[in-house]
């Protein structure tokens, strides 16, 4: 037995408690507890636990716990520390090098042609391309006009055919420019991807004081109930949840809970009181 656990043991005894009540004050597992008196700390989980532990059970017994914290870095020893080695190689260095003027004259001088060439050449397109297309494609897709009867001579029928044949075309050109659908403003929205958040694995245990220790148990997971029933001493179930945990317990000294790898003790300290329990809490 370490000096550490024989102070917190003589503490405990003096005050004529007992592992079990000791454990349900606390919230600290029993096992957990005669671990810290035996001086067992590779039965407990890490280096913060075991401290948070000894904080609080040396709170409960009235002892100083920044004493008992060193006294338990005393005994635990320290760690080796991190050997680092220097780098062998030199860093390498980065070199620039600056154009030279006439390099960047003529480079200017090329891209300024090759821009006037382009917007000359979409300049002929949009002029005479574009109204050509769209007037023989209206030609062809335009059924031939019916004829009319009319005393007039035949110049004034092809006068008057030359017009009903341009005014589709014009048409022509209003509907394959609207044909085009644009965002507003020439802006493509970006359609968020979700995040996946970690789920919330709870075990719920019972202590195994006694024998005859239960609990009536009620488990609730996102809002769904996935358990309801009587759990015994010793047994242990798990549970999963994207959002929230909840846990009813008739027998709340008894229910222990460990979220994520982390005990969180018992769910009460009055039994046959019926408790809720949540995680994240509210």
């Amino acid at each position: 037995m370490s000096e550490l656990g024989a102070r917190l043991r003589q503490a405990r005894e003096s005050q004529g408690l007992s592992l079990a009540q000791a454990s349900v004050d606390t919230r600290i597992l029993q096992q957990s507890l005669i671990a810290l008196e035996e001086g067992a700390y590779q039965r407990l989980h890490g280096d913060v636990v075991i401290r948070g532990f000894i904080r609080n059970y040396a709170q409960y017994l009235g002892l100083s716990g920044d004493e008992l914290i060193e006294l338990y870095r005393r005994e635990r020893g320290v760690t080796d520390k991190i050997q680092v080695r220097p780098v062998t190689t030199p860093p390498q260095r980065r070199t620039y090098v600056l154009p030279s003027f006439f390099g960047v004259f003529f480079v200017t001088l090329a891209l300024v042609g090759l821009t006037y060439v382009s917007l000359s050449a979409i300049g002929r397109i949009g002029t005479g391309g574009i109204a050509s297309v769209a007037t023989s494609e209206a030609t062809a897709f335009v059924p031939p006009p019916s004829p009319l009867p009319s005393p007039s001579p035949t110049p004034q029928r092809t006068v008057t055919a030359t017009n009903k044949t341009a005014t589709p075309a014009s048409t022509m050109l209003a509907v394959v420019a609207s044909t085009t659908p644009r965002p507003a403003g020439g802006v493509i929205p970006v359609v968020a991807t979700p995040t996946t958040a970690a789920p919330i694995v709870i075990e719920v245990s019972i202590a195994d004081q006694r024998a005859d220790t239960s609990s009536w148990v009620r488990v609730q997971a996102d809002g769904k109930t996935v358990f309801e029933g009587v759990m015994s001493a010793g047994q242990r179930r798990s549970f999963e949840a994207q959002r929230r945990i909840v846990v009813r317990a008739g027998n709340p000294p008894a229910v222990l809970v460990t979220v994520n790898g982390m005990e969180q003790g018992a769910l009460g300290q009055v039994s046959g009181q019926p408790v809720n329990w949540e995680w994240p809490p509210n």
